[in-house]
Parts: C-alpha cells; structure tokens; sequence
C-alpha cells in the first residue's frame, strides 16, 4: 500500500516561475491549439476527440492571455479536468498541454509541473471556449 505523504514532506511541484518559463517558450512555438475531450486521464491526444480549433493569431493571442495570466497555487485540482488545450507547432506536432479544472485553473503539463494556475480572468476563459464549442456549464 502506498502511503501519501502529508504537510510539507510531500514532493512539491515546479515553481510558477519554472513553469512561467516554459510557457514562455512553448508558446512562441506555437502555430494552433485544438480542444480535446477529457483532462489528464483523457488518453493518448492523438485519440481523442476534438471539440475546438484556434488557428488565428489574434485568437491564439487571446488564448495565451487567458492560460497563462494568473497565480500559481503550488498545488494541484484533485480531479482530472474536463478538457485538454494543447498546443501545436508548425509541424502539428504537440508541444504542450493544459487541462481545465472547474471553470477556474488551468494544469499545465500537470504530471510534470504539479502546480495548477488560478486564471486572472475564469469568465473571459470559459467565454472563449464556449465560443470555440466546447460546453463548460
């Protein structure tokens, strides 16, 4: 049996500058993002539906915006998100990906960097992807 550890023991995830950093770059990469069906236990990207597109730049700009402004809370959602943003490069190869907890966080690369972001603006975010499809209410 696996016993979790509790307080301060536990393993902590990356910094909010860590992944800051890495946002930064990956998002420079990025040519599209698609919305997936599922969060971190959605399966395999390649085999999951699609529920949204962004190709425009200035809607990738607002995307950026909505995803990456806000705090981090060194810690994660205990749940597995509802849908999975994930980013693509020139190639439509994925860089990086992001799942949506409630209508409020944003898990990037969640198994990796195990700190969830407080978005700055949750209702312009859920707001653009109802736009783009995807039904989060």
């Amino acid at each position: 049996m696996t016993r979790k550890v509790p307080g301060p023991e536990r393993a902590r995830g990356a910094s909010g500058a860590e992944v800051r950093n890495w946002l930064g770059e990956v998002w420079e990469r990025t040519e599209a993002a698609v919305v997936l069906e599922g969060g971190d236990n959605g399966g395999p990207l390649a085999e999951r539906g699609l529920i949204g597109e962004v190709f425009d730049a200035e809607d990738l700009a607002e995307l950026r915006a909505l995803t990456t402004t806000g705090t981090f809370i060194d810690d994660i959602c205990r749940c597995f998100g509802s849908v999975t943003i994930a980013l693509l490069d020139a190639e439509g190869e994925f860089i990086g990906t992001g799942s949506v907890h409630g209508l409020t966080d944003v898990s990037w690369e969640r198994g990796r960097f195990g700190n969830n972001l407080e978005v700055a603006d949750p209702e312009r975010l859920v707001g653009f992807l109802e736009r783009l499809g995807v039904r989060m209410r």
